[in-house]
């Protein structure tokens, strides 16, 4: 694996040779910003805080409560992760990468560490607003919700960007390979549908909304750090990026 941090540095650059990455931040910034705003407000009625997220905590409304939060991450990711390998396939410069002497493991890995850095980067202004809450806000944040919900953001987003990859290395086709992703995040996501349908009662609606990326982040943002939830990103993340391996070498083969 010594060729990693090599191809990590070559993938982190080559997201800011592009405006999309450009566009794509400042579009969290934004987001980040309404987010910030909103918090203020509801944190001056105690009310609006209960009657919004259902939690006493406020970074159940900042973060994991904000459809514009999620929005942008749906399509993010996918936009951030399509050309990782498809683009690569697709003009034959992953030909010329794999004849030098770096394995297929390395440069999945180092692919993904890249967008996982690249990730973290988009998640930024929603931690460089939090010093001011305290004093716009006058509201004191309380440390364990805050380093339960930064576990649970980064190991969703390894996981995410782990698919991510996996459907880029499946085609040549950098839409194809976006579509696919956001299908598998969004129905991530809207699992958290069933439960609110069918109601807690089965034991299969309780096993299938554990699986919601909203609900697991909502139990991260109130401070309850889950790590069966933390071992299946990880598993997922493991699964996605070995699937990614056998599909270049595969690939390499035929």
């Amino acid at each position: 694996m010594r060729h990693v941090p090599a191809l990590v540095q070559r993938e982190v650059s080559s997201y800011f040779l592009r405006p999309m990455a450009y566009f794509v931040l400042l579009g969290f910034q934004v987001i980040a910003m309404l987010d910030f705003f909103q918090l203020v407000e509801l944190l001056s009625d105690p009310r609006s805080v209960l009657s919004f997220s259902g939690q006493l905590n406020p970074m159940n409304s900042y973060v994991a409560g904000s459809w514009m939060f999620w929005v942008a991450l749906l399509v993010a990711v996918p936009a951030l992760t399509m050309r990782l390998i498809a683009e690569e396939r697709r003009t034959g410069t992953i030909e010329g990468l794999m004849t030098v002497p770096v394995t297929e493991a390395e440069v999945v890995i180092g692919k993904w560490i890249g967008g996982v850095l690249m990730y973290l980067a988009l998640l930024l202004p929603f931690a460089i607003y939090l010093p001011f809450l305290a004093r716009v806000g006058e509201y004191a944040l309380d440390p364990e919700p805050l380093i339960s919900l930064g576990i649970g953001l980064t190991t969703m987003g390894m996981m995410f960007t782990s698919i991510g990859i996996a459907f880029s290395a499946a085609t040549r086709n950098q839409v194809e390979a976006a579509v696919g992703t956001f299908v598998v995040l969004l129905s991530l996501l809207l699992i958290t549908v069933v439960n609110q349908v069918v109601g807690p009662r089965p034991g299969w609606a309780e096993a299938v909304s554990f699986l919601s990326v909203y609900v697991q982040l909502s139990e991260f943002a109130s401070g309850r750090l889950d790590l069966r939830v933390v071992a299946l990103h990880l598993s997922v993340t493991a699964f996605s990026l070995f699937l990614a391996v056998k599909v270049l070498e595969a690939r390499r083969e035929s």
